[in-house]
């Protein structure tokens, strides 16, 4: 039988504090119960899935972090097994990065989350597509502030999932980000014609998307999108669903 590399695309559970567009907060930590709870359900999904992820990517901010954790403990890794990625943070935009007051979304340093207890984060892992912090001095496809929506899905994820599956080298990976940056990405893999025709739509909280490809092969199959079976209670159903504006549907 050929083998066939996984990617897996996950969006984390319910935050402590809610992100309301336009007024923040824009990094709360997942929920003390549940937030953890949907972690776990997430985790041993992966865990217990045929072929699971050997390596786990993940956005810096903390709801993201909190679950690349839980998720990489389930596939039986610790230590330097969280790569943090510049290219999968949220989505560099003012509604989700500037609060009313005028603060601009801090993005932590990998040291920083380290210190945080995230020490299962690598720290000699480079990024692949390091966020622009000059907005006059953007590298093609970087993160910066404030990108359009189209320059996230035409430069920014393409870049990003490019260079992480090369990075990836073949292995099973899982993504953990945020809708806008996994949608973005998914739609890259997906191929579609144009965006009426794909199957890429809202994302709720707990969401995996799977994708798998032949080996030696090019072309993605969209296996399993923003599944939620492995979810408890209601969230089973697929709650808070969020999605870019060009794929609401």
């Amino acid at each position: 039988m050929t083998a066939k590399q996984h990617v897996y695309f996950v969006r984390y559970g319910l935050t402590k504090y809610p992100l309301v567009e336009n007024e923040g907060p824009y990094d709360s930590p997942l929920h003390p119960i549940h937030g953890y709870e949907h972690g776990l359900a997430i985790s041993r999904k992966l865990a217990a899935m045929p072929c699971p992820p050997e390596v786990v990517y993940s956005s810096s901010l903390h709801r993201s972090l909190s679950t690349a954790q839980m998720i990489v403990h389930a596939i039986g890794k610790t230590k330097n097994s969280i790569l943090v990625e510049d290219g999968l943070v949220e989505w560099l935009t003012p509604s989700l990065t500037v609060q009313p007051d005028g603060t601009r979304l801090q993005i932590r340093s990998v040291q920083d989350r380290i210190d945080m207890t995230f020490d299962e984060i690598d720290p000699n892992y480079k990024s692949v597509n390091p966020i622009a912090w000059d907005p006059n001095s953007v590298p093609d496809g970087a993160p910066y502030f404030f990108e359009s929506e189209e320059y996230l899905i035409e430069k920014r994820t393409k870049v990003t999932m490019k260079k992480i599956l090369e990075h990836a080298n073949g292995k099973n990976i899982c993504i953990v980000s945020h809708v806008p940056c996994a949608q973005a990405m998914a739609l890259y893999l997906e191929g579609a014609p144009s965006i009426e025709e794909s199957k890429i739509g809202p994302w709720p909280l707990g969401g995996i998307t799977m994708f798998t490809r032949e080996e030696g092969s090019e072309k993605w199959n969209l296996d399993m999108y923003a599944d939620c079976s492995h979810m408890p209670g209601e969230y089973k159903n697929g709650l808070k669903e969020w999605s870019l504006p060009s794929l609401t549907k």
